[in-house]
């Protein structure tokens, strides 16, 4: 990030920025003389950029000033070195004396200059024929150390309508806010910049630790270079020029939202890199201004735009706000990872290797409880242990206990069970009829006997007579391993009246229509359909038209389904207010870092108490009482629908479901709890049921955890921005709601965050921000993209 004229800019590789001093006219620098001489310097490193390199040259050899000098840099591509040398005989042609990258090119070629100026033209940039007579001339004052000029789009194709001009320093060019006179700055653009070469010299050039390598989108050499010499020269001047422009080529690559994102995000790298260097005062100083003010400015401009009719202005100012967030999110990893050089030196690489594994198991107090030793079978050893605790199946709670040598026996393990579940244990017993826990022989609890283990559990609600027909939804793409122990695992529920409906996202692959048709010939409740759209949303739609029944009940690909589960989610629909219900999902394994990981996370289960969620509050049932939590101003709730539950457990009534419009196709991720907001919020009530379990393998991957907790930031931020645009009545007090939103999600002691312990990734926290930021832009250029189609047909 860079400061123009007062303004900050997120770009350090290709912006440059302002501080607040008068402008220099260079008529009026005193005895104007010639101008100096000056070497141009080109860095090139692939072959497929030749037409480009050819234009660049070419347009040096254009200027209406000659340059004293023009050096080409070749990076580390031999073949490349002699195709250039070949080309352009009167060009000084080397290849890179250092490292790899942009960063030591650079240097390279200020070795080989011979001019007192030193000028910088990227590879894919043309200078207009005035670019140096432009330039050159404020070096007639001694104080200029640097000047850069301005850098316009050529773009390959036309310019995407959602791009901000505020963040065309993505693509290498210059961007609103920054001055449109000469101005001091603090740094130049790289594209477009010239420097003293006894500055360069002096000061040792460009840092190595920064700037692109090869198609890697990072930067801020000349971000932290310009900063090192001014506190070298403190009257020195680094000037920005704006009549002297180049025009940098915009492929098409580089204007799509991937390239946005990955841009952004290792500009903020960059950026931490640069605050560790010169300090976080000097670093950000520019970009703390630019924030205040010219992104702002940006989204006020873009939701102007909306009511003057251009509709691309809500793509604009979400790309602002997504933009921000984004760098902030790369800057929070660089400083998480330190895996940038410190004083040209590389930081110390410390291994982690996460958290131990965590047992997972079940207690039922009816029967005997087990040992829970500390070793597996491979001698792994278990560092704790996560124990859910039943009583005549219904779920008394989760905990964790940590294990010590040896394990846990039963009767330790019945006295952790005592003491942190007592007042859960004895109300379920004042239930079935039978004397609280210090009644009972303690011989029973723990020892050789059971608790209530003589007596049956009576029903918690009276059955729905006749069952209800319920239609169980399982969307697949054939890839899980443990699609067939699950599919195994819904045939066998204690449930009299359901079908399995499995939907085959993938129908090009042969492995789920065999697997299907398999069961089927023994079980004629399971059948299968077909989906060619990819996604669980188009799944889960097409699910929904072909179910038959009165419920739909959705369940994963890669889950184990308790026996009771579905008998437990039609209970939970208790009247006609009662639209939808979730149920528990818990993890069947916690072997692995990104498993536990998930778990600090969030996971997926909601606890073991019973809600009610409606518009205007949430009702628990505890001890056969019912405890009323209004919703209140002050609170994030009902906004926050991962409360509601999970879509990997959760079942509708299929009429309103349908009423709803099922799910979205234009959200990214989380249209399940879309669905569970969308409910709430048109007066439907929604129960979570504890005791319809499911267990889920969380991925071992550390890979694919970190695309989950992306695709979750997205997810819910794309689902608020929809409710946004969508729904007039809840709009204001969404948006009045947001600042406290944001400390939710930011703040280390939040609710949400509280679970993370001790060596949880900052950098998959900095990927959820990453989402998060990015939500309502996915949501806002599919939603007119779907708007476009429907507008041609």
């Amino acid at each position: 990030m860079t400061i123009h004229g007062g303004f900050v800019a997120t770009s350090s590789a290709s912006s440059s920025a302002s501080e607040p001093a008068a402008g220099r006219d260079p008529e009026q620098l005193g005895d104007p003389g010639p101008a100096p001489g000056v070497t141009v310097i080109i860095c090139v490193y692939t072959e497929r950029r030749w037409s480009q390199i050819v234009r660049a040259v070419g347009s040096v050899f254009a200027q209406e000033t000659p340059a004293t000098q023009v050096v080409v840099v070749v990076d580390h591509n031999p073949a490349l070195l002699d195709r250039v040398r070949h080309t352009f005989p009167g060009v000084t042609v080397v290849p890179n004396a250092g490292p790899r990258g942009l960063s030591a090119a650079r240097n390279t070629g200020v070795a080989e200059a011979r001019g007192e100026i030193v000028a910088f033209l990227d590879d894919d940039a043309e200078a207009e024929p005035d670019w140096l007579a432009r330039l050159l001339p404020h070096y007639r004052d001694e104080q200029v150390l640097a000047v850069g000029g301005r850098a316009l789009p050529a773009w390959e194709e036309r310019r995407p309508r959602w791009l901000p001009p505020e963040f065309d320093w993505v693509v290498g060019c210059s961007f609103t806010g920054q001055p449109t006179e000469v101005s001091a700055v603090r740094n130049v653009i790289g594209c477009n910049m010239s420097f003293r070469r006894a500055v360069l010299e002096r000061t040792a050039g460009f840092d190595p630790a920064l700037g692109r390598i090869g198609r890697t989108p990072v930067g801020c050499e000349e971000t932290e270079l310009c900063i090192r010499i001014r506190r070298q020269q403190p009257d020195g001047v680094v000037l920005y020029e704006p009549s002297a422009r180049v025009r940098h080529r915009v492929t098409t690559d580089r204007a799509t939202w991937r390239y946005f994102r990955r841009r952004c995000f290792s500009e903020g790298r960059s950026k931490a890199v640069v605050a560790r260097l010169v300090g976080s005062d000097a670093g950000l100083s520019a970009e703390r201004a630019y924030t205040r003010r010219a992104l702002p400015d940006g989204v006020r401009r873009g939701l102007r735009q909306i009511r003057d009719g251009d509709g691309a202005g809500l793509l604009r100012a979400g790309a602002i706000v997504a933009g921000l967030l984004v760098t902030a999110s790369g800057y929070v990893t660089g400083h998480a990872m330190r895996a940038s050089h410190v004083a040209g030196k590389p930081a110390r690489q410390r291994r982690d290797p996460g958290p131990a594994p965590v047992r997972v198991l079940t207690a039922e107090l009816s029967e005997r409880l087990p040992a829970v030793p500390d070793t597996g079978p491979d001698g792994a050893r278990y560092a704790a242990a996560q124990i859910l605790v039943r009583l005549h199946g219904q779920p008394l709670g989760l905990l964790d206990v940590p294990l010590p040598p040896g394990g846990l026996t039963p009767p330790t393990l019945a006295g952790v069970i005592r003491e942190r579940l007592r007042e859960e244990v004895d109300e379920h017993l004042r239930e079935d009829g039978l004397p609280p826990l210090d009644r009972l022989d303690p011989g029973l609890f723990g020892g050789a006997g059971t608790v209530g283990g003589g007596v049956p559990c009576p029903p918690r609600r009276p059955p729905q007579e006749p069952s209800p027909f319920v239609s169980v939804i399982v969307p697949t793409c054939g890839r899980t391993p443990l699609f067939e122990a699950a599919l195994d695992s819904l045939a066998a529920l204690d449930y009299p009246r359901y079908e399995i409906v499995v939907v085959d996202n993938a129908p090009q692959r042969s492995d789920t229509a065999r697997i299907v048709a398999g069961r089927a010939a023994a079980d004629p409740r399971i059948r299968c359909t077909c989906e060619p759209r990819p996604g669980v949303t188009h799944a889960r739609n097409r699910g929904l038209a072909e179910a038959r029944g009165e419920i739909v009940a959705f369940a994963d690909d890669d889950v184990m389904v308790d026996r009771r589960w579905l008998r437990a989610l039609v209970d939970g629909f208790t009247d006609a207010d009662v639209a939808g219900v979730t149920g528990q999902v818990l993890a069947r394994e916690l072997e692995a870092p990104a498993q536990i990981w998930i778990e600090q996370y969030g996971g997926y289960g909601k606890g073991c108490r019973r809600r009610r969620f409606d518009r205007t509050g949430i009702s628990t049932v505890e001890a056969q009482h019912v405890h009323r939590v209004p919703a209140s101003p002050r609170s994030l709730y009902p906004y926050l629908p991962g409360s509601y539950g999970s879509g990997a457990n959760m079942a509708f009534r299929a009429a309103q479901l349908r009423r709803l419009g099922g799910f979205d196709p234009r959200l990214p991720s989380g249209e399940d709890i879309d669905v569970l907001l969308r409910l709430v919020l048109a007066g439907h009530s929604l129960v979570y049921e504890p005791g319809a379990i499911v267990w889920h393998t969380h991925r071992r991957e550390v890979r694919a955890l970190r695309r989950t907790v992306y695709q979750y930031g997205t997810g819910l931020s794309a689902v608020l921005a929809k409710c946004v645009a969508t729904d007039a009545s809840a709009r204001v007090d969404l948006l009045r709601r947001l600042p406290r939103g944001v400390a939710y999600a930011l703040l280390p002691r939040s609710g949400k965050n509280a679970r993370k312990q001790d060596g949880y990734p900052a950098s998959f926290t900095a990927l959820e921000l990453c989402g998060l930021a990015l939500g309502p832009a996915y949501y806002a250029a599919a939603a007119w993209s779907a708007r476009s189609r429907r507008g041609r047909r």
